[in-house]
């Protein structure tokens, strides 16, 4: 186990959603971009933002980057993560968003998004949050957390594993949500038809 701060970088954005004439144009990772994707990329439908040139050096996202939700009107929806796949030159982190930059060869953006995912190692940022109606995670927090640290190739491994795991959990949630869906367009065809008198229902068995 080793500290976060050990393993990575990380920063907190401050670049907003108002646009300028003195800036550059960007496309903004929002916080319901990461919050609602597991994966971060330039092909998202991503909001036009602008910002400084500084704030593109400083808040520009990588490949192998996470970005966690820092801010949150519920406690349990601190420090949720997302990886970023691809990016382009004007890919940028928006407000109420932190930057953790793996260092090269010591861990890996894919195994980060897992440990994080993991509620036993969550659980210290939710627990370092503070406020009442609005929760926020204190940068130094951040890079406080501990991790669970193997070495590189092994950290491979379990982010080879997790991620056939999680692809075919989610293929098998989407075939459930599409029969769902079916079986509610059904349910809802059959009250029709029933109460407006197009099916018989006199002396069926229920």
């Amino acid at each position: 186990m080793r500290r976060l701060k050990t393993a990575a970088t990380y920063r907190v954005s401050s670049v907003d959603k108002i646009p300028s004439d003195v800036e550059v144009s960007v496309r903004l990772c929002n916080y319901t971009d990461v919050y609602y994707n597991e994966h971060v990329h330039p092909g998202l439908d991503l909001m036009e933002a602008t910002a400084t040139p500084d704030e593109i050096r400083r808040f520009g996202l990588q490949v192998g980057d996470v970005v966690i939700t820092k801010d949150s009107e519920s406690w349990s929806d601190i420090a949720k993560p997302a990886l970023v796949v691809q990016t382009t030159d004007d890919f940028v982190c928006g407000y109420h968003l932190a930057i953790i930059r793996p260092h090269k060869g010591v861990l890996s953006g894919r195994y980060l998004l897992r440990i994080l995912q993991s509620s036993a190692i969550n659980a210290q940022f939710q627990r370092a949050a503070t406020g009442v109606t609005r929760y926020g995670l204190p940068k130094s927090a951040i890079g406080e957390a501990w991790i669970p640290l193997p070495p590189l190739a092994e950290q491979h491994v379990i982010a080879d594993f997790l991620d056939a795991k999680t692809r075919k959990i989610d293929a098998l949630s989407n075939r459930v949500s599409a029969g769902v869906s079916v079986l509610r367009e059904y349910r809802a065809a059959l009250i029709t038809a029933a109460v407006t008198g197009q099916i018989d229902v006199r002396g069926v068995v229920p």
